[in-house]
């Protein structure tokens, strides 16, 4: 009895822990270990039934034990692919938030696009683009300054700027010889840049267009980025303590300014191209100050003297809101040709802008030229003018300022000589008035 307990006790553990194969060996060894010890009694049925009972409840156990094993096999099965689906829908996710991310950071370059074509469509010159530039730049780049550098022109130009305490940006060196028109000295970091800059030669392809690079000899947190015209390099935007992350954008603010510095240097081509007038047929202001220039350098080397003349048609404006600006032409207009008429081959005559004109009397003292002037004012106050319907008359007033002695340059001659116009027209208009320096106070 004992040692059919002990081998009963085995299949049981053989069927909670082993193999099949194992729990069967066992169990031919208990029905021979119970037959031998006459545990059981095989010529009697309750003999057989005991036999039965002691094979049926291990054999139960293992079937029990590997349907809760193939159970649980279902169960990791199923986890893994819960799991499996969990990490696609995750990765789905991510490339879904990382498409978003692009998409935002495409309509950001595009909006900061915008904004400084916007910012800068205005300009016409280059100082005033790095101005209008600087009105955006600040919002876009976290730079603690700027430096425009362009040496597609005659002379080079160099514009900086640095940002304030209020986060704004302003132009530095105003007052010293670069705003006074000569070219700013480059410093040995710009000069580095320059020579990267013209080392790359033509673009091969809008990667190259957008490049963007830390600037040499180990300056820290500057960056450039080339500005391009007709596929070649022509200058560079420089930004000072520029985090790296904003290289893009740097790359995106300057493309912009070079197509709007194309623009400028284009209209300065035309504008240089541009010598006279449209409406009037007269010489433009530009034209005039380079040739009464060389008059007033010929006039100094041989030491005959010269007058500016400066003319404004009295009350203009009023006629412009009486009659409209059409009526305003055809007074300009016949103004400017009397005017004309009555100079010298010698003499130079322009419109200096609005309703004003300017007359260069060469080889002509203020003694001489005096009357002149006294002779023009009182022709065109003589001379009827016929507007459309309208018959209209016009008064002028005159300022006048003579080389050398009210001045020596042009320019000296041109303010002198407004200060007289304005004298005129505060004295009561239609009159002429040499300038001396009482007439500007």
């Amino acid at each position: 009895m004992v040692w059919t307990v002990l081998c009963w006790m085995l299949v049981m553990a053989s069927g909670l822990l082993w193999d099949r194969r194992y729990t069967q060996v066992l169990l031919l060894v208990l029905a021979v270990v119970a037959v031998a010890t006459r545990t059981v009694t095989l010529t009697e049925w309750t003999g057989l039934a005991r036999l039965l009972i002691l094979g049926l409840s291990p054999w139960l156990l293992v079937s029990y034990r590997e349907a809760a094993e193939r159970l649980k096999d279902e169960l990791h099965a199923q986890e893994a692919q819960q799991t499996t689906k969990l990490q696609d829908a995750t990765r789905f996710s991510e490339e879904i938030q990382k498409a978003n991310q692009d998409a935002e950071a495409h309509i950001a370059a595009i909006t900061d696009l915008y904004r400084v074509t916007k910012e800068t469509v205005r300009a016409l010159h280059v100082k005033e683009l790095f101005d209008a530039s600087l009105t955006i730049a600040p919002r876009l780049l976290s730079a603690g300054g700027l430096r425009l550098m362009d040496w597609s022109g005659d002379k080079p130009q160099l514009l900086r700027a640095r940002r304030r305490m209020d986060g704004r940006m302003t132009v530095v060196g105003e007052g010293d010889a670069h705003s006074a028109g000569e070219p700013a000295k480059l410093l040995e970091v710009e000069e580095a840049i320059m020579r990267q800059v013209v080392s790359l030669g033509q673009p091969a392809s809008a990667a190259v267009r957008e490049l963007a690079s830390v600037a040499p000899t180990g300056i820290s947190r500057m960056a450039w980025a080339p500005l391009w015209r007709e596929q070649k390099a022509v200058g560079a935007l420089v930004a000072d303590e520029l985090p790296e992350q904003q290289l893009k954008t740097l790359s995106i603010v300057a493309n912009q300014l070079s197509l709007q510095l194309s623009r400028i240097q284009l209209f300065q081509q035309v504008e240089a191209l541009a010598v006279t007038d449209a409406l009037t047929g007269l010489f433009v202001r530009n034209y005039f100050m380079e040739r009464a220039r060389d008059e007033i350098a010929r006039c100094q080397r041989l030491n005959m003297p010269s007058t500016v003349l400066m003319i404004d048609l009295d009350r203009f404006k009023e006629k412009n809101d009486t009659y409209g600006h059409l009526v305003g032409d055809v007074v300009l207009r016949d103004v400017a040709r009397l005017l004309q008429r009555n100079l010298r081959e010698i003499d130079l005559i322009a419109r200096y802008g609005g309703e004003e004109f300017i007359l260069l009397l060469t080889e002509s003292s203020a003694e001489q030229a005096e009357p002149i002037a006294q002779r023009l004012k009182q022709l065109v106050e003589a001379h009827p003018i016929r507007a459309y319907d309208e018959l209209l008359t016009q008064t002028i007033s005159m300022g006048m300022a003579s080389f050398p002695n009210d001045g020596r340059t042009l320019d000296e001659l041109v303010e002198h000589a407004d200060q007289a116009l304005y004298a005129a027209k505060r004295s009561g208009r239609n009159q002429v008035v040499r300038w001396i320096p009482t007439s500007s106070t």
